[in-house]
C-alpha cells in the first residue's frame, strides 16, 4: 500500500456523516466544560464524576483518530464498526446520566459551600453531553438499521 492509497482512505474517512461529525465537535467541546468545571473532585461523586468524563472522553478522542486517520477502512478486520460504536456510544450515554444525576444530587446539599456553583454546572453541561451522547446513539442506531458496516 503506497501513501497515495493511505491519504485516498484519510480522505474518505474525514467526510464521514455531518452527524457524526457534529456529534464529535459538541461531545468534544461539552466534555472540556465538564473537566474544567468539575476539577478538583472535592467529594467522591465527583471523583466518579470526572472518572466517567475522562474515560468517554478518550474513548472519543480515539473514535475522532479512527475517522481522521481512516484506521477504521485501513484495517481489514471481520468488526462491524458502526455497532461496536453504537455499543460504546450507548454505554456511555448511560454513564453520563447516572454520574450528572449523582453530581447534582449530592452537590445540592452542599448550597454556599466552596465549589457549589462549579460543581452543578458540571452536572448541568454533563445532562447537556448526555443529549449529545443521546442523539449521536439515535444516529448511530439508524445507520446501523439500515446496514451500515463501517
Amino acid at each position: 500500500m503506497n501513501i497515495f492509497a493511505l491519504v485516498e482512505i484519510g480522505a474518505r474517512s474525514a467526510t464521514c456523516n455531518r452527524n457524526e461529525n457534529l456529534m464529535f465537535k459538541v461531545v468534544t467541546f461539552l466534555g472540556i466544560i465538564c473537566l474544567a468545571c468539575a476539577s478538583p473532585a472535592l467529594l467522591a461523586a465527583t471523583s466518579f464524576f470526572l472518572f466517567v468524563v475522562v474515560v468517554a472522553f478518550i474513548a472519543t478522542l480515539l473514535w475522532i483518530f479512527a475517522y481522521l486517520l481512516g484506521i477504521r477502512e485501513a484495517l481489514n478486520l471481520a468488526v462491524n464498526w458502526i455497532f461496536t460504536e453504537l455499543l460504546n456510544t450507548g454505554i456511555v450515554t448511560i454513564l453520563y446520566f447516572i454520574v450528572s444525576v449523582v453530581q447534582l444530587a449530592k452537590w445540592t446539599a452542599y448550597f454556599n459551600s466552596y465549589g457549589y456553583g462549579a460543581n452543578i454546572a458540571a452536572g448541568v453541561f454533563g445532562l447537556f453531553n448526555f443529549l449529545a451522547y443521546a442523539a449521536g446513539t439515535y444516529f448511530l442506531y439508524l445507520e446501523h438499521k439500515s446496514g451500515a458496516t463501517i
